[in-house]
């Protein structure tokens, strides 16, 4: 099965804490989507990584297609859905795969340091782009502030439980 990694997945280190078995396929496109910051439905205490397609004609979400083991596509996120869509893989070919987004997506507002962190970091390890790096960068900088942006990561791993993560 094909998932279709963004955002903090596009860091390796952070891919294998919950999809130890993926394997690059290639990196791809998913037009008419794009990646923001939002809230979690009415949560107001920390913004996530969305894949956007709503009000998102002609923008393009930019990741990486990966091959997991099919029982993933039950995984159960708090506030995160599961959804299938079709991607351009770079390779010329396209692929359906799955990805998670958010439930309820709320107002646009940045996640804390250090869930952020990783998105930059894992675009440059990935060798994305500086136009797209800066794009989700103004993305970022644009939605409300984070009200605990300074706040520690967990000190364990992380759970299905957005109280964990």
């Amino acid at each position: 099965m094909y998932y279709f990694g963004y955002c903090t997945y596009l860091l390796d280190a952070e891919l294998r804490k919950y999809l130890p078995e993926a394997v690059t396929v290639t990196k791809a496109t998913a037009p008419n989507h794009q990646i923001q910051f939002r809230a979690a439905g009415d949560r107001t205490d920390r913004g996530w990584c969305h894949l956007a397609d709503v009000g998102t004609l002609g923008k393009t979400a930019r990741g990486i297609v990966f091959e997991v083991n099919d029982e993933r596509v039950n995984d159960d996120f708090d506030d995160f859905d599961i959804i299938f869509l079709t991607v351009r893989g770079d390779d010329g070919e396209t692929y359906d795969a799955f990805t998670y987004v958010l439930s309820q997506p709320g107002q646009p507002m940045r996640p804390p340091r250090f869930y952020w962190e990783r998105v930059p970091n894992g675009l440059v390890e990935q060798e994305f782009p500086l136009d797209y790096r800066n794009e989700v960068q103004a993305i970022f900088d644009a939605a409300a502030e984070c009200p605990d942006f300074d706040r520690p990561a967990p000190a364990v791993a992380p759970g299905r439980s957005a109280d964990t993560r």
